[in-house]
């Protein structure tokens, strides 16, 4: 196999250019990698922050959800919850749990 003295050349050219380019790419992967980690923090910090406020508002109508209950079990009906809800679900949950008894009538457990 014959050589060709321009390729000899460029061989030797490149073997002299790659370690000048990892000194000069290295700081600049680097850098790349340090944004990439932020980016992904800020990720997780905007993801945390929707998390807590839709568990905020799954602990909200849990808590609505019951006083409704309640409502519907003592035959008390409020104006503002009267057409807000579904009542066949009213219903169906109240027909199927038992009924309260008084605070003064709890019983103890030994």
């Amino acid at each position: 196999m014959r050589v060709h003295p321009a390729s000899f050349i460029l061989g030797l050219g490149a073997a002299a250019l790659v370690p000048f380019f990892t000194r000069v790419l290295r700081p600049l992967v680097v850098e790349a990698a340090v944004a990439g980690m932020g980016l992904v923090e800020e990720g997780r910090r905007i993801l945390a922050e929707q998390m807590e406020t839709l568990e905020d508002i799954t602990a909200e109508a849990r808590a609505r959800r019951a006083e409704v209950l309640a409502v519907a079990q003592n035959g008390h009906f409020d104006v503002e919850s009267e057409g807000t809800d579904d009542e066949a679900t009213v219903a169906s949950t109240s027909e199927t749990r038992g009924r309260r008894r008084p605070s003064g009538t709890r019983r103890r457990a030994s």
